[in-house]
């Protein structure tokens, strides 16, 4: 058998120190509020000015001409779709395809700035419309042709049946 040790647990020494759970706490409540004083709020950088739907589409044309000038085309042609201010500050920008809205997302937040700098109105907001193309039927053979041409002009029917033809010869 090993004999019995005893262990004076005052005489012990702490290798290591765990802190308090109210250091802690006032810790993180220092260091929010030195965060807090150090940056400033982005809505307080932009004002609450009032805009029409002509300064807007001024200062996004200057955008666009910007990034057509920098050498992106893309972006371009994604400022040049059909854009109109909902209400006092709600923008809407109306899309056919998908893939503009991937190339919008790319520099979406660049475009907020500069309209919230050059507008000088913290509250712009920026949403987008996906609307369906209307397919048109292109007509490819003889018949369908004529029945293309015989919707605009009706009198090719009768003369196609006065005449006895048939469209597909």
């Amino acid at each position: 058998m090993k004999p019995e040790v005893k262990i004076n647990a005052h005489k012990l020494k702490s290798t290591t120190k765990i802190p308090k759970l109210n250091n802690i706490l006032e810790e993180a409540r220092i260091e929010d509020e030195e965060k807090k004083a150090n940056t400033t709020d982005e809505d307080e950088l932009y004002g609450e000015d009032k805009f029409t739907e002509e300064e807007l589409l001024t200062t996004w044309n200057d955008f666009a001409e910007k990034a057509k000038a920098e050498g992106r085309d893309s972006e371009y042609a994604v400022l040049k779709q059909n854009v109109r201010l909902e209400n006092e500050h709600t923008i809407i920008i109306t899309f056919t395809n998908s893939v503009k809205l991937v190339i919008l997302d790319k520099f979406r937040s660049d475009l907020i700035t500069y309209l919230k700098t050059k507008l000088n109105n913290r509250h712009i907001k920026l949403e987008t419309e996906l609307k369906e193309e209307e397919q048109s039927k292109v007509p490819y053979t003889n018949g369908e042709k004529f029945e293309f041409m015989s919707e605009k002009k009706p009198i090719l029917k009768e003369l196609k049946n006065r005449l006895g033809l048939d469209p597909d010869f």
